[in-house]
């Protein structure tokens, strides 16, 4: 997680130093990464709006729950206070994890890639049994859109989930500490899986994974990076699941349209 406004940084210093509040009895949805890190640390209990009601029954036109993903450092609050709400209203059922987290620390998504797909693999299964669906489709962000790479390939989650959109996720080594060697291993021979959808969505202003790290190009991958729609996106990594042209790009590969009609 990282946060390059500095208002966003002094307000979570000043929440941590606040410490946990208490249980939010209903938690809004919410326009900014900051914003909704803020709010989840305050409110270490906060829902998401709509999201993981396993009495949710998937629809004809949305046969698919929607399994959202979060990211390194960061909890499913933060990351889809904003987009997992609008899937809700556009009809999906959608459910989030948190994975990853020490007791009574905000943030997750700290274990490796494998025990993190682990994690993942059971999440999935529980929503399958509880709406009755075959498979699902997953978004995740950063960390949380590598994750479900390792769960298709290696532990048998292809003959679960049919599309793996992610935003700006770390799909190949960057420059800083040794990677993961999950990485390794999930690019090699081909980095996708046959029978699965990937789209990858990246923004050019990414300051924690540089945008082409991302990139698949094996069979059934799609990239789209924001500017090539909107040259005027300025989107950094944090905020890209906040970003209206980004949350377009989505339902479009939940749909299988792709990015139609985008309004910049």
């Amino acid at each position: 997680m990282a946060v390059n406004r500095s208002v966003g940084v002094a307000g979570l210093v000043a929440a941590l130093f606040l410490g946990f509040g208490g249980t939010a009895a209903a938690s809004p949805s919410q326009n900014s990464f900051v914003d909704a890190a803020v709010y989840s640390v305050l409110h270490p209990d906060a829902a998401l709006p709509g999201v993981n009601d396993y009495s949710c029954t998937p629809s004809d036109e949305h046969p698919e729950p929607v399994v959202l993903v979060h990211g390194f450092l960061e909890n499913s609050y933060d990351n889809w206070a904003s987009l997992g709400p609008r899937l809700v209203a556009e009809g999906y059922c959608v459910f989030a994890l948190d994975y990853g987290a020490p007791e009574g620390v905000p943030f997750g998504g700290l274990g490796s890639i494998a025990d993190s797909a682990a994690e993942l693999a059971g999440f999935v299964e529980t929503v399958l049994q509880a709406t009755g669906a075959q498979t699902v489709s997953i978004v995740g962000h950063s960390k949380g859109g590598t994750v479900p790479r390792y769960y298709v390939r290696f532990l048998g989650g292809a003959e679960r989930v049919s599309k793996i959109v992610a935003l700006s996720p770390p799909n190949y080594p960057t420059p800083g500490p040794p990677p993961d060697d999950a990485l390794t291993r999930l690019n090699s021979p081909v980095d996708t899986v046959p029978g699965v959808e990937y789209t990858v969505v990246v923004t050019r202003y990414d300051q924690v994974v540089p945008f082409a790290a991302s990139l698949l190009t094996g069979v059934g991958a799609t990239n789209v990076i924001l500017q090539d729609l909107c040259p005027g996106d300025r989107t950094e990594h944090t905020g890209i699941s906040y970003d209206p042209v980004a949350q377009h790009v989505v339902l479009g590969a939940l749909a299988g349209t792709g990015p139609v009609g985008v309004t910049c």
